[in-house]
């Protein structure tokens, strides 16, 4: 699988919390996630204004994106949430592959995020665990 069919394939199971991915799948996807907010990031860095601070939402210091860049605007605001169901669900599906519970997602977010991460990288990273 390549970043394209990756990134396809993702966006096709946009709500799809059941099932599989590969760890190919599921890395190219996040890949794309990356290359794109960078992009997404870029054109709001330069040609747009921000318009929040993550640090005032309720319980902004514990997001992730407030230890690079606080200020933010529109198109962030606008790819985050689009962004992050299909991320989710190819993480669910990914810890499915390496035998998990998909619950094991909500280490992206809780308790802590870059914690949890530490927890969580390791798993998504193992080949696929046959049934």
């Amino acid at each position: 699988m390549n970043l394209w069919e990756a990134t396809a394939r993702g966006f096709k199971s946009y709500f799809d919390f059941k099932g599989r991915a590969t760890r190919s799948e599921f890395w190219y996807f996040l890949l794309f996630f990356i290359l794109a907010y960078v992009v997404v990031w870029l054109i709001d860095q330069l040609f747009l204004p921000p318009i929040l601070n993550l640090k005032d939402l309720p319980f902004g210091d514990l997001l992730p994106g407030g230890y690079v860049d606080n200020y933010v605007g529109i198109t962030v605001l606008l790819y985050r949430p689009v962004m992050a169901i299909p991320t989710l669900s190819a993480t669910v599906r990914r810890l499915h592959d390496v035998g998990k519970s998909g619950w094991w997602c909500c280490l992206w977010v809780l308790p802590v995020p870059l914690v949890g991460w530490i927890w969580l990288l390791p798993w998504l990273a193992r080949p696929s665990k046959d049934d």
